[in-house]
């Protein structure tokens, strides 16, 4: 009979099991609005105005200037439940705990209240409300160091709530302390809890840290970190000394997969209600599910992850493409194909449904999911077709790698790198199709190349954090008057030096012309001159926006030196500014050719805009074709020969809006905005500086119109200057070929196209031939079929024109045998040995194509592989064709009674 004990814990257990992921999402919502809170919607993916990160990767991330001070809250508290992106894990997901999309449950409060309310709070909604049993929660603090004490404040708060005195340790700086966000800021120790899963899962002695194991090792499975409580008290001057605020704050952050396998009492996120439908799903359609074994598994929590993460990518605007934020979708696509495809043998559609059943489950919380349904739906299922593609056309590039390779030699890493960066070919296949050749990667080069190209990335969002950082904390007045002025008396209001590059300083001015990078518009360029010490000058080189000032990274030309109180005359590069103004200007006029060409469904979704060029990147579902896009210039040109004025006023946001003015999806505005119009036909909202009138953009010609994604197109343009260098350099040289060809100038595109036709006419001829020759020797071959224990077996060299043509034979020599079949032909291409092995489906469970071409090819001196009625090897000696071709029959015959037997 069970005691009293057991019937409640057995109870209690039952109630957790009950408790849904999507119901401990709207408990902490309820939990703490009743308590004061502001309840904020969660921000996109797409990161407001901070280009140092891709995408939103914490809760606190859409309140970073409540902390800094930059900008009063509304509320003084707060509570989300924020969306997050993180990117470092992306190839570690397909493990039982690695995550790249998840939800981040947080309360915040501003200046009100403090540690012993958000310990209490905490405490409450994970024992009462949510259930889990005192017994099962451990706490961590803030162990002290030489800058800050002990937390001691949180453990006696623990404790009070009830948390024993031996559940309470400390952890170092490195793990329990947060900020500041760069070399100066607020800051604070961290308080985490945990979940215990119970003695039998412990590495190690609990009392001393739950996080690590033994051995150092990370991630102890006996614990489960479920929750974290940064308490910001400190500010980090420059020097690194901290003081205490004068408005303290509370940042937290729950994981809600983390918490729910908590709740759930499961080992693994994976285990939780969160992924039970893509798993699901990913069984009907592939009859295998979570447990069956551990390479299945891995593909299944890939798909699980990704459809999460590529859903609520493509809602919130992202498209595939090939930087950044774009590359990360393209890039979880691609891999979840991969697993989806090459593993589970779902297809291109079916991973798309998988994003389907995202929005089924989800939204009715996140409604954007279920308004962006059909373009998640499109634009997924068209990049997994599209990797399904590249899958196969990216083998046949790294079998001819392969083939160049000398006997024991690895696969460059610049190879495998070149593969998987601009092919979009993981390196997890790459190292598959290597490892069933015997062969292996050189993973130092591939590493090398990574860290290059993170490297350069990491330079980037240093560079401007190094900006940004330089006056932190400083104060002093900055006004922006770049739009009225571009020259100006002014004074130096702060100055240091730049940590990174001698002769090199960070400059504020009281009054400032320089625009700073922002909006797609590069910052701009001049000088600093000073009245103040003969000669000194500053070249400007970039100016960074930090808040309500710009930074200025300028280099000491000459003179003695600059001083903060220095009186200057700023200068813009007045030549360099004109030709930036007339490429925004063009964007706006662009924008709308485009809509007014292509329809209203035409949206901004990114620019450039500088002086050389403008490039301009749109979403449109269609496609463009040469007329429309020669209609958009005859517009841009129409509008831009009107000399339309333009003009620019600041208003309210709803005013801007009832005025109809464009504004960018993802974008985060205030309640006052800059309005730039075009007159007549253009109205946007618009930071951006511009020309007084249309016609001073000038000449304007569009270079190119490529996609660059899903439903993605990038135009480039050159207006002005640019243009007109662009147009007469064009002339010349369409005047030099008419003379090559001794045709008038209107008739040289029909000349060269005329001979375009005779080579192409050519071409074919010589290909029609080989194939026509090919054709002549299917009789004989099919006359020559041998039988192998029931299975008809052709081997023959052949005459072909191509690898196409070569296919082609063999399809007809199957079809022509009939039944059971294996046909294997070889052709001399380009002084090439290529050989192809095309089989009959039912024998799949017998013998498979790419697996015979594999062992082919060691006589062809070669390299191939492919699919299981399909398959190509290439790059040999065709002296050794004859060679390779007699041994078919006996490989065949080996593997077909040996396929019988078994």
């Amino acid at each position: 009979m069970r005691t009293e004990r057991e019937a409640d814990a057995q109870d209690q257990t039952k109630r957790r099991d009950e408790i849904q992921s999507q119901e401990i999402r709207r408990k902490f919502l309820d939990f703490f609005e009743k308590r004061g809170h502001r309840v904020y919607p969660g921000s996109s993916l797409i990161p407001h105005n901070d280009p140092t990160v891709l995408l939103t990767t914490a809760g606190m991330q859409q309140f970073i200037t409540y902390f800094t001070g930059e900008d009063s809250p509304p509320s003084p508290t707060a509570v989300s439940v924020q969306k997050c992106f993180r990117t470092p894990d992306i190839e570690d997901v397909g493990d039982q705990s690695h995550l790249t999309f998840f939800e981040m449950l947080g309360n915040f409060s501003f200046g009100d209240y403090f540690k012993k309310e958000a310990i209490a709070w905490a405490w409450e909604f994970l024992t009462q409300t949510l259930g889990i049993p005192e017994e099962k929660l451990w706490v961590t603090i803030f162990s002290g160091d030489e800058d800050a004490p002990e937390d001691l404040e949180a453990k006696r708060l623990w404790m009070d709530v009830g948390v024993p005195e031996h559940k309470i340790f400390g952890l170092p700086k490195s793990e329990n302390w947060w900020g500041p966000p760069g070399e100066s800021g607020p800051c604070g120790p961290c308080s985490e809890v945990y979940y215990d899963y119970g003695e039998e899962f412990s590495n190690g002695d609990p009392s001393e840290d739950p996080k690590f194991g033994p051995g150092g090792e990370a991630g102890d499975p006996r614990f489960l970190e479920i929750w974290n409580l940064v308490f910001n008290q400190y500010e980090q001057r420059r020097d690194g000394t901290l003081v205490p605020l004068a408005k303290t704050g509370i940042d937290t952050g729950m994981g809600l997969e983390r918490v729910t396998a908590a709740v759930q009492n499961v080992m693994y996120v994976y285990d939780t209600d969160v992924y039970t439908p893509v798993f699901t799903k990913a069984k009907e359609f592939s009859g295998v599910g979570l447990g069956d074994s551990e390479g299945t598994d891995r593909s299944l929590r890939i798909l699980a992850d990704h459809a999460r993460g590529m859903a609520f990518l493509v809602a919130d605007g992202v498209r595939p493409g090939n930087q950044g934020r774009e590359y990360v979708l393209r890039r979880i696509i691609r891999r979840a194909t991969r697993e989806a495809y090459v593993r589970l043998g779902i297809s291109a559609a079916q991973v798309s449904s998988l994003a389907g059943v995202v929005v089924d489950r989800m939204g009715d919380f996140y409604t954007e999911l279920v308004a962006a349904r059909s373009d998640i739906e499109r634009i997924v299922g068209e990049e997994a077709a599209r990797f399904v593609e590249i899958y196969h056309s990216g083998t046949e590039l790294l079998d001819r790698e392969i083939a160049k390779l000398a006997e024991g030699k690895k696969l460059s890493g610049e190879v495998a790198f070149l593969l998987h960066d601009t092919y979009g070919f993981p390196v997890e296949v790459t190292r598959d199709v290597l490892e069933e050749r015997g062969l292996a990667l050189d993973e130092a080069g591939f590493q090398a190349a990574m860290e290059g190209q993170r490297e350069r990335a990491r330079s980037a969002v240093q560079g401007y954090d190094r900006a940004v950082a330089a006056f932190r904390g400083a104060e002093f007045t900055s006004r922006f008057v770049g739009y009225e002025r571009e020259q100006i008396e002014t004074r130096i209001v702060a100055l240091e030096e730049a940590p990174d590059a001698p002769g090199e300083f960070y400059v504020a001015l009281a009054e400032n012309p320089f625009y700073a990078t922002g909006g797609g518009q590069v910052a701009d360029k001049g000088w600093i001159a000073s009245m103040s010490r003969d000669g000194g000058q500053l070249v400007v080189l970039d100016a960074v926006p930090a808040g309500d000032y710009q930074v200025l990274r300028a280099r000491l030309e000459n003179g003695g030196g600059f001083a903060v109180g220095d009186d200057v005359l700023a200068s813009v590069d007045r030549v360099r500014r004109q030709q930036i103004e007339a490429n925004h200007t063009a964007t706006h006029i662009l924008h709308w050719a485009l809509r007014t060409v292509l329809g209203k469904e035409v949206h901004q979704a990114g620019s450039y805009v500088g002086p050389d060029r403008l490039r301009f990147d749109y979403r449109y579902s269609g496609r463009v074709t040469e007329e429309e896009l020669q209609q958009v210039q005859e517009q841009c040109l129409l509008k831009i020969t009107e000399n339309q004025p333009v003009r620019y006023f600041t208003t309210t946001i709803d005013e801007a809006r009832n005025l109809g003015a464009m504004m960018l999806f993802g974008e985060k505005y205030g309640d006052l905005v800059r309005v730039v119009e075009v007159n007549g036909f253009s109205r946007e909202l618009c930071a951006g500086t511009h020309v007084r009138a249309s016609a001073e953009v000038g000449a304007f010609k569009i270079l190119s119109n490529r996609k660059h994604g899903a439903d993605l197109y990038r135009i480039e343009v050159l207006t002005g200057r640019e243009a007109l260098d662009y147009l007469t350099r064009a002339a010349e040289k369409a005047e030099r070929l008419s003379e090559v060809l001794r045709v008038e100038l209107d008739d040289v595109v029909g000349a060269v196209q005329g001979l375009q036709g005779e080579v192409r006419e050519s071409r074919d001829s010589a290909r029609e031939q080989a194939l026509r020759k090919g054709m002549e020797d299917v009789g004989a071959l099919v006359a020559g079929a041998e039988s192998v224990d029931g299975v008809k077996v052709v081997a023959g060299r052949v005459v072909a024109g191509d690898v196409k043509g070569l296919r082609q034979v063999s399809d007809d020599v199957k079809n022509r045998v009939g039944g059971p079949a294996v046909v294997v032909l070889a052709a001399d291409l380009g002084g090439k040995a290529v050989l192809i092995a095309n089989l009959h489906e039912s024998l799949s469970d017998r013998i498979r194509a790419g697996d015979l071409v594999r062992e082919l090819s060691s006589t062809l001196g070669g390299g191939g592989g492919g699919g299981p009625t399909m398959a190509q090897a290439g790059g040999g000696d065709p002296s050794a064709i004859e060679q390779t071709l007699a041994r078919v029959r006996g490989i065949v015959a080996g593997r077909v009674s040996s396929g019988a037997d078994g």
